[in-house]
């Protein structure tokens, strides 16, 4: 019968019916339960990135901090910087005393090599063993003159910088305190350019 095949049909649709109710129902409550961890996720990623960007600053305060430190420990130290500058100028001093006496030896040769060049031309007249020392002491100024003018340029900023520079500078304007000791940077840069 018709109506059989029918009631037949009508039961297996409410069956599907109702098996589709049950998925749309477990479909409905796994989409609710990933929306709720998506908003979950959401929430986490903000805060580990607000924690992040806290970090970084954190981080690079205390970078600053460290380079700030180093540099008051380095100022701190500086009795090992007074300590190195006075060794520096004791071993300056004791070869500059070497130099003016081997300067002095240097001159007393010179003169003696003089005295006998005259006592030379009046023995042999003009002869080559005097030709050989007048040759010698002819040569000296150009052969030396490299030396004269580095010890020269090593010595005339310093010289040329007035007695209690240090307390005038301070009474200058700081551009022209920084001309100063740039020029001071100028000539240091010269003298050990020629050497």
């Amino acid at each position: 019968m018709k109506s059989e095949a029918i009631s037949r049909d009508i039961e297996a649709l409410e069956r599907d019916l109702l098996s589709l109710r049950a998925r749309v129902e477990g479909d409905s409550s796994s989409f609710a339960t990933l929306e709720q961890q998506v908003a979950e996720l959401r929430e986490n990623l903000l805060r580990t990135r607000e924690n992040m960007a806290e970090r970084e600053a954190r981080l690079a305060e205390k970078r600053q901090e460290l380079a700030e430190t180093k540099r008051l420990e380095s100022l701190e130290a500086y009795e090992d910087n007074l300590r190195s500058q006075r060794e520096a100028a004791d071993q300056a001093a004791i070869a500059a005393t070497d130099f003016l006496a081997a300067v002095d030896a240097y001159d007393d040769e010179t003169l003696k090599l003089q005295r006998i060049l005259e006592e030379m031309r009046g023995a042999f007249g003009s002869d080559e063993r005097v030709s050989e020392v007048e040759q010698v002491l002819q040569g000296e100024p150009s052969r030396l003159r490299g030396t004269w003018e580095a010890v020269l340029a090593a010595t005339k900023w310093r010289l040329d910088e007035p007695a209690g520079d240090g307390a005038a500078a301070e009474e200058l304007p700081q551009h022209l305190q920084e001309a100063a000791q740039e020029r001071r940077r100028g000539l240091i840069k010269e003298y050990f350019g020629k050497t």
